[in-house]
């Protein structure tokens, strides 16, 4: 992750247990290609695995430590978080989608 900030996105649910807590997020539409089940994702400057992806949110599951060293053990449905996209990431779906617009 470089820091860049690339958009923001806003908490719409959270659901907690003993062991885990998981936040859902708006899934933007112009990064929706770069959301990806176990793909990775900056939020608010924490590198995160990314859980399920629906059509119009994502997840992600955190643990103890993590909400204890970060600030997501404090965040609320309808914050705005920052977000960044793994470069990797981008740089694989946008060449893929480049190959694939040329072989048509």
């Amino acid at each position: 992750m470089s820091g860049h900030v690339m958009a923001t996105t806003t908490i719409t649910r959270i659901e907690e247990n003993e062991f885990n807590r998981t936040l859902w997020f708006r899934l933007p539409a112009d990064l929706k290609p770069y959301i990806l089940t176990k793909g990775f994702v900056g939020l608010d400057g924490c590198s995160l695995t990314i859980g399920e992806v629906t059509d119009d949110e994502f997840n992600v599951h955190l643990i103890p430590e993590t909400l204890q060293r970060t600030l997501f053990g404090a965040r609320q449905v309808g914050d705005e978080i920052n977000i960044e996209i793994d470069p990797q990431t981008q740089a694989i779906v946008d060449t893929v989608l480049r190959v694939m617009a040329q072989n048509k």
